[in-house]
């Protein structure tokens, strides 16, 4: 049954509505914000936290992190969907909006007005982070809904104290505003659990600098303690009584001898669920099933009291209940009801029997590959092969050159693949493409309605005030927008000079997926993908990151390759169809149905639909040679959109790992399936790690996996012929997590990010700062490695992850040596992604080179049986090794002799190590000495994680 206590906010949010409420002039001597009363028992010399709570004030302060911000929506209309409520126009209240919860790992900042003692601050001794317990808001259906309300808490039983359960964390004293040492910086040194609901306690054993203790802030003490002049606030008044007592309750627990000067909680959302709703959607049915039954029932309280916001449908849906209840037992007299209670419950009568569990399974079930996006062989076409050999790029080295050699034995099959996309197209101006975000799943919303009741409206997912359906981990179901035929690139062992390392005359010894990194394209996989067909017998298959492709004067990073160019494709692969229908063979139907498909998709072409960014971020159409390949992916204008580029990224790969088993590289359509049966490995560069690192861990996930495998089994022909490929072996290159605080230590990237947030008023050392990019990262919460990369340490044993030293585009790390003006970021770089895969293999440190994540550097000569990390020396970024080595041994730099850098040492060494772990053996040290001569180590490894602390 419905819990009565849920969200009963009868307020209005000062940044929802306004004029709602009458002024203090009025008798609301509650909607001052500053209160303008000279108590003389107030001693201002002591230092309070700056923390109004009152959502009538002019100017409310919450922490950014309050659960008030995510509560305030509920009394304001009948839609509510557990989201934000922001009123502002800048890119973080458009976030704000859309947010379900807070971040995992994002640091968040509570100021105060004045100086503090810093030795005074200690994390789990003056200021706490404490899991609580919450029991679900709808008892028979703990699903239906997400436990954001902190009022059902049960007083005498509150705490999660499960040692394995708390989180680690480091409380900083920092100086925002101007002011000195005049805010706390809570900051996780973990991961926080997701979907979790917390209590920060800072507590009066803090000290100002004056020596005093600190005090609760006079708005929290008079909303919270004092007699209201607004009724309204009553709820409020309560909700802040019972998190002081839970703050109190929790530091007498403790033995502390202190009381609280701040308490308030936060949820952390569960973001992540929508990719892993995405790669596996059967393991989210009972929940979707759970929502579909409760916004029924809502539903039919709704069409019968049209007046009512969402907090007074849920008190009326367990009113009517109990109603109901009673007049079935005979406890109620039905004259005593009226016309329109009577009318409801017959509703809620209705929807009950239209909604059994059964009846929304079989729905639900039929929308899996549909509305529900499920990875699958996708259509795909290729053109006739080339030979590695004749590339431009080839033909200008000498005939001696390694790779040269190589690719003799190596050739090339440019073509196409089309998949589901998620963002928007670019439209006739290309704002689309800035504008755009994902959305929650219309499409299955009205499927599941039509299945469910045939030319009626049963349910409607829970909205957001503006109508909106959000999709986050709540509801973790986005819209598919369109189709896009993009370009695919296969560099593949030699059929006509087979290799000496593949073991089987007629397939490769294994598959790799390879995805490039920011702001290039396909064609960097050209050269390591050379050398990995022709060393370890791979075929490496590269696709484009969303907004990337070919692009430049070169039309490629790396010039050889060709651009998708439609008409070609669709008059190609026209042809085809052509030949393959003259056969009459009906069992070509499926296959010129999927040739069909990919040609009739809704957009194709490279993957930057032809647009690039002006000086102010926005698109603007252009000829190849004009566009800047992925000048439009990273987007601080559009929170949301930069986030769901990554998220598109990671579905790609899931596609494209789907649809390996079903290509036909060879034109011989009477063999389909060239690769199938062949283990799959994945490599990723920079952004490609990133997306690379969520991809391999929900690939490699075996409850997903398994889940998705019965899906395709449950189908029957011909996905029932199909498995998804669990990752032979995960090598990252280069690449990092928590990635706004990654943006923002990159001195590459945050020269082009941090200026323009700079002008509009959003600098460095501010709050407004921190609470911006503490926004950012919980929107990047749901496709940020750093969420993922336990979870790719405890499922993949077969795992290489190498840094180059030094690194000035994806940060070693932020923690002991954050960039310039930036705060220590402890799980932002490289090594913090090191160290929690580390955790996730079952390591402790990660500076132990004798468990979990071996070491290899300097001091290891021999190297390593994987999952191992790797360190290039970067002293000299034209001679030693530099973020682009891996892809580009030798390639424009400026500062460079000639203008160019020479790492060519370093590229072979690294190939070197990517071909052994590609293979699934030791990767090889020092004791190589191409390798040894690249090879060093890291200064602030120990410090991963504040493992040294």
């Amino acid at each position: 049954m419905f819990k009565k206590t849920l969200i009963s906010l009868a307020v209005a949010s000062s940044v929802g509505l306004t004029g709602c409420f009458d002024s203090a002039g009025s008798g609301s001597s509650n909607a001052n914000p500053d209160y303008k009363i000279e108590d003389t028992t107030i001693d201002r010399s002591l230092v309070r936290p700056i923390y109004d709570p009152n959502p009538l004030s002019a100017d409310p302060q919450f922490p950014i992190n309050s659960d008030l911000i995510l509560l305030l929506g509920a009394t304001q209309s009948a839609n509510y969907d557990f989201t934000g409520l922001s009123t502002g126009d800048t890119p973080a209240d458009d976030a704000v909006n859309r947010l379900s919860g807070f971040s995992t790992s994002g640091a968040f900042s509570l100021k105060f007005d004045g100086e503090l003692n810093p030795a005074s601050v200690m994390a789990n001794a003056t200021v706490f982070l404490v899991p609580l317990k919450v029991p679900p808001a709808v008892a028979s259906a703990p699903e239906a809904l997400p436990n954001t309300n902190p009022s059902g808490i049960n007083p005498a039983d509150p705490f999660v104290l499960d040692p394995s359960l708390q989180p680690s964390f480091r409380a900083d004293v920092v100086s925002l505003d101007g002011g000195a040492n005049n805010a706390i910086r809570i900051v996780p040194l973990e991961p926080l659990m997701e979907g979790q609901k917390y209590l920060v306690v800072v507590s009066d054993d803090v000290r100002g600098a004056n020596g005093k203790p600190i005090a609760r802030a006079v708005q929290d003490v008079a909303l919270a303690d004092g007699t209201l002049g607004n009724p309204a606030l009553g709820n409020v008044k309560s909700l802040l009584q019972s998190l002081d007592a839970l703050g109190n309750g929790f530091l007498t627990a403790m033995s502390t001898g202190s009381e609280s000067a701040l308490s308030y909680s936060f949820t952390t959302n569960s973001d992540t669920d929508v990719l892993r709703a995405m790669m596996a959607p059967a393991a989210f049915g009972t929940a979707l099933g759970q929502k579909v039954g409760f916004t029924a029932l809502l539903k039919a309280v709704r069409d019968n009291y049209p007046t009512l916001n969402f907090s007074q449908l849920t008190s009326k849906l367990l009113e009517l209940q109990e109603l109901a209840a009673g007049l079935q037992g005979g406890t109620v007299d039905p004259s005593d009801l009226t016309a329109q209670e009577l009318a409801a419950i017959t509703a809620l009568g209705n929807a009950q029997q239209e909604t059994t569990p059964t009846d929304i399974g079989n729905a639900i079930a039929g929308e899996i590959g549909d509305t529900l996006h499920l990875p699958v062989p996708r259509p795909s076409f290729f053109y006739q092969k080339t030979e590695a050999a004749d590339l431009a790029t080839i033909q200008g080295l000498d005939a001696s050159n390694q790779i040269a050699q190589a690719a003799a034995q190596v050739q090339v099959h440019q073509g196409a693949i089309t998949l589901p996309y998620f963002q928007s197209l670019p439209g006739e101006t290309g704002a689309g493409i800035v504008t755009g975000s994902w959305t929650g799943s219309t499409s299955l919303e009205a499927d599941l309605n039509e299945s469910l009741t045939p030319g009626d409206t049963i349910f409607s997912f829970l909205r957001d005030i503006d109508g909106t359906l959000n999709v986050n981990g709540y509801f973790p179901f986005p819209q598919k927008n369109a189709d896009t035929t993009v370009p695919v690139v296969i560099f593949n062992p030699s059929t006509d000079s087979r290799p000496a390392a593949c073991a089987d005359p007629a397939k490769p010894n294994g598959v790799t997926i390879f995805q490039h990194g920011i702001t290039v394209d396909r064609s960097v996989a050209m050269l390591p993908a050379i050398l990995l067909a022709q060393s370890a017998c791979q075929t490496v298959v590269a696709i484009d990151q969303p907004l990337h492709g070919l692009a430049g004067a070169t039309a490629g990073t790396v010039p050889g390759l060709s651009e998708l160019d439609p008409q070609t494709l669709t008059g190609t692969v026209q042809a085809t169809i052509q030949a393959l229908e003259a056969q009459n063979n009906p069992a070509l139907a499926p296959l010129i149905a999927q040739l069909n498909a990919l040609i009739s998709a809704d957009y194709l072409g490279e993957r930057h639909f032809g647009y690039t960014a002006n000086a102010q971020l926005q698109p603007v159409e252009a000829e190849l040679a004009n566009i800047s390949s992925g000048s439009l992916f990273i987007n601080p204008l559009n929170m949301m959109n930069s986030g769901d580029n990554l998220r598109q990224g990671v579905v790609d790969l899931l596609n494209v790992a789907a649809s390996i088993q079903t290509f036909d590289i060879d034109g011989d359509y009477s063999t389909q399936g060239d690769l199938a049966g062949v283990p799959v490995n994945f490599i990723g560069h920079s952004l490609g790690g990133i997306s690379g690192t969520v991809f391999a861990s929900l690939a490699n996930d075996p409850t997903l996996n398994a889940t998705l495998n019965g899906t395709y089994a449950q189908a029957g022909p011909p996905l029932s012929n199909f498995s998804f490929p669990t990752l032979n072996s995960v090598v990252l290159h280069n690449t990092g997590g928590q990635v706004t605080r990654l943006i923002e230590n990159s001195p590459s990237i945050s020269g082009r990010i941090l200026p323009g947030l700079a002008a509009a008023g959003v600098t460095q050392g501010s709050a407004d700062f921190e609470s911006f990019f503490y926004v950012f990262q919980s929107v990047s919460d749901a496709g940020d490695p750093v969420n993922f990369a336990k979870g790719l340490g405890a499922s993949t044993s077969n795992l290489l992850v190498s840094e180059v030293v030094g690194d000035t585009t994806v940060p070693n790390e932020a923690n002991v040596n954050p960039l310039g003006n930036a705060l220590s970021s402890p799980l932002a770089g490289t090594e913090p992604l090191m160290a929690l895969i580390d955790l996730g293999a079952g390591g402790t440190l990660l500076s132990d080179g004798t468990e979990g994540l071996g070491i290899i550097d300097t001091d290891t000569p021999t190297g390593g049986a994987m999952p191992v990390a790797s360190f290039f020396d970067g002293t000299n970024p034209c001679s030693d090794a530099n973020h682009g080595t891996f892809v580009a041994p030798i390639a424009p730099q400026q500062g460079c002799p000639n203008g160019a850098a020479d790492t060519s040492v370093a590229f072979s060494a690294m190939v070197t190590q990517t071909a052994q772990a590609v293979s699934a053996q030791p990767v090889p040290g020092s004791s190589v000495p191409a390798i040894g001569a690249s090879l060093g180590s890291s200064t602030t490894l120990e410090s991963a994680l504040d493992q040294d602390q």
